[in-house]
C-alpha cells in the first residue's frame, strides 16, 4: 500500500507544534530544576543563621574593653586606702558597686598590722585570659605610693623635758605590683566574683635586639656617598624644620610628616648604602642625630631610608625607623 503523504502546510504545523511542545517542557523543567535550588539554598542559609547567633552568643564579653575598664576602676578604689576607721568604712563604700554579693567586703584585703596609708597612681592592663563563656582573668600593672604619720610620745618628751614634736609624714613608693581581678558578668555589666590577687612579676624575655646592619652589597664609591650624605642633610633640615609644602619637594611616592617643632635635625652618620630594586634607587642605612626640641637632648635614630635620582635631583621615596 502506498504510504500516506501529508501536504506541505500539514507537515510544517506538525513540525512547529512539535517544536513548541520541547521547547515548553524544556522551560518546565529548568523552572522546576531553579525552584528546588533556591529552596535548597534558602534552607542553606536558614541553618547557618542559628550557627552565626551561636557564634555571637560565644563572645566572652567579660574579656573585653569594657571589662578591662571595669577591671582598671576597681583597681584604682582597691588600691586607695587610709588606715583609719573611718578610712575602712570609705574603702568599703568604693568597692561594694565592684564586688559580686557574699565576697568579702574589703576584697581579701586585711587591715590587721596595717601601718601605712595607700595612694593608687597608675594602671594598666597587662594581660586578659578567658576562663568560661563569662568569665575572665584580668592582669592590670599597677603603682601605689605609701604614706603614713608619726608622732612622738608626748610623755616621753615631757620627761626628757622636751617640746613633742610634730606629727610627721613618711613616704614611700610607688610601688609596682601585678594584680589579677576575677572578673565575670550577666552579659550588660561586671562584677569581681572571687578575691583579687598578686602575682609575680614576669621576667623578661630573653630576646636580642638585631641593630646590626648587613654590609653585604655594600657600595663603596666616595663620590656617591658625597652625594647622598649631601641630599640626606638637605632633607632632613626640611624634615625638621620645614612646612609640608616644602618637605613634599623632596619625598616621592611617600607620605612623610614634618616634624617641625618637635626635634631639630644635627647629622648624618654611619651611612651604608646598597643599590635599590630600580634604576638609580639606593636604599641607605644610616643613624640621624636630632635635638629634642623641649629638653635639648639628644637622640640618635636609626633609619633604612630608599632614594631614587631623577633628573639630577635626590628624592625620599620610602623612610623607615629600623
Amino acid at each position: 500500500m502506498k504510504k500516506r503523504e501529508y501536504p506541505k502546510t500539514v507537515l510544517r504545523k506538525k513540525l512547529i507544534k512539535g517544536a513548541f511542545w520541547t521547547v515548553f517542557a524544556l522551560v518546565l523543567f529548568l523552572s522546576v530544576v531553579a525552584i528546588v535550588r533556591v529552596g535548597n539554598a534558602g534552607a542553606g542559609e536558614a541553618a547557618e543563621k542559628p550557627g552565626q547567633q551561636e557564634t555571637q552568643r560565644k563572645v566572652n564579653i567579660a574579656a573585653g574593653e569594657g571589662a578591662q575598664s571595669f577591671a582598671t576602676n576597681f583597681a584604682t578604689n582597691y588600691f586607695n586606702w587610709e588606715n583609719t576607721d573611718a578610712g575602712k568604712k570609705n574603702r568599703v563604700e568604693r568597692l561594694k558597686p565592684y564586688l559580686a554579693t557574699g565576697l568579702d567586703e574589703q576584697a581579701g584585703l586585711s587591715f590587721d598590722g596595717m601601718e601605712w596609708n595607700s595612694s593608687h597612681t597608675k594602671s594598666q592592663v597587662w594581660g586578659v585570659e578567658e576562663t568560661g563563656d563569662d568569665t575572665a582573668l584580668i592582669t592590670l600593672r599597677v603603682q601605689h605610693a605609701l604614706t603614713k604619720t608619726t608622732q612622738s610620745d608626748p610623755k616621753a618628751a615631757e620627761a626628757a623635758k622636751k617640746t613633742p614634736s610634730k606629727v610627721k609624714e613618711e613616704k614611700a613608693g610607688p610601688y609596682e605590683k601585678y594584680f589579677v581581678v576575677p572578673v565575670k558578668t550577666d552579659g550588660q555589666a561586671f562584677v569581681v566574683h572571687k578575691v583579687p590577687y598578686f602575682i609575680a612579676a614576669p621576667k623578661k624575655p630573653a630576646i636580642i635586639s638585631d641593630t646590626a646592619v648587613n654590609e653585604d652589597g655594600k657600595i663603596s664609591d666616595s663620590k656617591l656617598q658625597d652625594e647622598i650624605t649631601s641630599g640626606l642633610n638637605t632633607f632632613f633640615k626640611v624634615y625638621t624644620t620645614g612646612t609640608q609644602d616644602e618637605l613634599s619637594y623632596y619625598v616621592k611616592d611617600e607620605d612623610v610628616q614634618t616634624m617641625t617643632g618637635i626635634i631639630t635635625f644635627k647629622e648624618v652618620k654611619d651611612t651604608v648604602i646598597k643599590r635599590g630594586k630600580a634604576k638609580n634607587e639606593y636604599q641607605v642605612y644610616a643613624n640621624v642625630v636630632f635635638q629634642e626640641n623641649q629638653s635639648k637632648g639628644q637622640v640618635v635614630y636609626p633609619y633604612m631610608i630608599t632614594l631614587v635620582k631623577e633628573e639630577d635631583r635626590w628624592f625620599v621615596k620610602s623612610l623607615k625607623n629600623q
